[in-house]
């Protein structure tokens, strides 16, 4: 595993991104010397199988019966907060 800067990644990407497919290298990438995110091989990372369904927010509102239509409930909601701040007669 190998550190390097977010300046050095910028400067270098496809580089770097061609040494984690096919080297199979992973990197710490640092911001002012603290570890900021990691670069692994797709092999290694989540895989893109995973459903929807096996993320644990995913469908946590399902149940809810006052958001059957969500594009009605954002609009009631913008409604409510946009007549916050109108005066009241």
């Amino acid at each position: 595993m190998q550190t390097i800067t977010i300046k050095e990644t910028r400067n270098n990407l496809a580089e770097i991104i061609e040494k984690v497919a096919v080297g199979n290298k992973t990197f710490i990438i640092t911001k002012f010397g603290k570890a900021k995110a990691q670069l692994v091989p797709v092999s290694k990372s989540v895989t893109p199988t995973k459903k929807r369904r096996d993320f644990p927010g995913f469908g946590m509102w399902a149940n809810r019966r006052d958001m059957q239509d969500s594009a009605k409930w954002v609009t009631k909601i913008r409604s409510e907060w946009k007549n916050r701040y109108e005066p009241t007669p």
